[in-house]
């Protein structure tokens, strides 16, 4: 089964990107300072390039969560040095479901830096391809696991380091979703993997309605190469990968670095321009556009 664009929202701005441009594009000391982000899962992939993007941006100060394996291959640290010697860089092992860890984790963030400005949430867990039945049932709840729970304990714990974030009324909270929420099969869908997506997003839509202060999005970061991918798509989808993964991580830095308070609590995709985005302000407030809703 593919997707009608219209129904996945890629033709939502009739302008979209595949690689970051003007308005987005991280520039250097444009964020105040002190400005502390917290990335789970940012090992590799999207993680580190958030990362890389926010330290030219002008971060004071990255935290890491990730699994020691993880931890010890990570390309961070030598390539955050090409952008900038000035953020400090932490890594903190920890497993994002296990409330303890995280617990400790976010009392962690307190001691060295008091508040966090942005938590980046990217850790990640798609099964086996298939299309109409979860693969195996570990797939099912490993994916609900980490995917869900795993956002919802770090954001638990972050929550009062959110509210102390200096630049404005709170912090922001962004998870890194997929356009693949709206599938319901398909080559390349995974029915654990589309579930625990769609789940992400109603939670952040609930959290923006519970925190009014704190500003809530999920973001699909457009098509990128990435070690999940590689291990998962089909040959024919991992081939026509075009995006720029730096699309992604300028997308949520543009989205964080000032409060669009408008755009909190709902879908977003990398892919689309942000000046006409910002244009459509008053259509996407007026109908409460991109959120979850039943078609009656």
């Amino acid at each position: 089964m593919t997707l009608n664009t219209d129904v996945k929202g890629d033709t939502f701005t009739v302008t979209t990107h595949e690689i970051p441009y003007p308005t987005i594009i991280s520039r250097p000391n444009s964020l105040p300072s002190p400005f502390h982000v917290c990335i789970i899962g940012a090992s590799h992939d999207i993680g580190a390039y958030v990362a890389f993007s926010f330290a030219k941006a002008g971060a004071t100060a990255i935290s890491i969560c990730a699994s020691a394996a993880e931890i010890e291959v990570s390309p961070i640290p030598s390539m955050l040095r090409r952008y900038t010697r000035s953020t400090h860089l932490k890594f903190h092992l920890c497993d994002i479901t296990i409330p303890s860890e995280v617990e400790a984790f976010a009392s962690k963030i307190q001691d060295e830096f008091g508040h966090v400005d942005v938590l980046v949430y990217t850790a990640d867990y798609f099964g086996s391809e298939e299309t109409r039945v979860a693969s195996t049932p570990h797939d099912f709840a490993t994916a609900l696991e980490v995917n869900c729970n795993g956002l919802y304990l770090a954001t638990h714990f972050m929550l009062p380091l959110l509210k102390k974030s200096p630049h404005g009324t709170g912090g922001a909270v962004i998870a890194i979703s997929s356009d693949e929420m709206h599938a319901t099969g398909g080559p390349g869908h995974d029915t654990a993997y589309s579930v625990s997506k769609l789940a992400q997003c109603r939670y952040i839509e609930m959290l923006a309605a519970m925190e009014p202060d704190i500003f809530t999005a999920v973001v699909h970061p457009g098509d990128i190469e990435s070690r999940m991918g590689r291990y998962n798509d089909p040959e024919g989808i991992r081939d026509d990968i075009p995006n720029d993964p730096y699309l992604c991580a300028d997308f949520i830095l543009w989205l964080t670095k000032e409060r669009r308070m408008w755009l909190s609590g709902r879908y977003l995709s990398s892919n689309w321009d942000v000046d006409e985005l910002a244009s459509r302000e008053a259509d996407i407030v007026g109908q409460d556009k991109l959120k979850m809703r039943m078609v009656w």
